[in-house]
């Protein structure tokens, strides 16, 4: 059954500690935290969304010397003539792209590709593997989580195995309709399954956190933020 708009703004509202608790309290402690390695490109980075899934796999089709015109009019050629061509279509409201590629070097988000998705919604982005123009992406504040940063274009060093198929991504298994829930500690995946309660029970315990805290922020003098009021 798919997750609710309702369930989905829930998980949009709490902490990844609270769903991690949630999760704990169910009897999934650490099956759904993805490896410490998947960090965000930039502090600050939060998203809840649905997940669509892609993997790629290494490759080792090293490209032949060509002129530069050749290469610019391959290089996203549609067929087998083009040297680089992305696992499947994506881009839409509250999805976050979710790939297993490998822990490679290649660089399959980038400044572009990742601007035309959220034009068309997506969320985040989670990449067990490359996101290249790093420094721009920071600028354009696009939310991606990944395990490396590289400069090297995916071209003859990896391609594309699955569309919206399970995966194993950060040693996490995702499927397609799970949800993401990702902020500065990480990211965990809630199984659509598991999405309501999880959702009930992360609301509970972060209901039960933020009076405490308010308390010492009085105590301190500090200003009010939303994680206390």
């Amino acid at each position: 059954m798919a997750v609710s708009n309702g369930t989905l703004q829930v998980l949009r509202a709490v902490r990844t500690s609270d769903v991690s608790d949630a999760l704990d309290s169910m009897g999934f402690q650490q099956r759904y935290e993805m490896d410490p390695a998947m960090r965000p490109l930039y502090f600050g980075i939060r998203f809840a969304g649905i997940a669509h899934t892609a993997e790629y796999d290494l490759i080792n089709k090293p490209l032949g010397a060509m002129s530069y015109e050749e290469f610019d009019e391959r290089q996203y050629k549609p067929g087998p003539e083009g040297l680089w061509h992305e696992a499947g279509p994506w881009g839409a409201p509250d999805e976050v792209l979710v790939i297993d590629a490998k822990r490679s070097r290649a660089g399959i988000l980038g400044s572009a590709n990742t601007l035309g998705g959220r034009i068309k919604g997506v969320g985040g982005y989670v990449i067990d593997g490359t996101c290249r123009d790093s420094s721009e992406c920071v600028l354009q504040k696009t939310p991606v989580f990944c395990t490396v940063r590289s400069m090297a274009h995916p071209m003859g060093r990896i391609g594309p195995v699955s569309d919206s198929q399970p995966i194993v991504c950060a040693g996490v298994r995702v499927e397609p309709g799970d949800v993401i829930v990702a902020d500065d500690d990480g990211v965990m995946v809630v199984p659509q399954a598991l999405a309501d309660e999880v959702a009930r029970r992360a609301t509970l315990i972060q209901d039960k956190d933020r009076p405490g805290r308010r308390r010492s922020y009085e105590t301190l003098g500090l200003p009010l933020d939303d994680t206390v009021r």
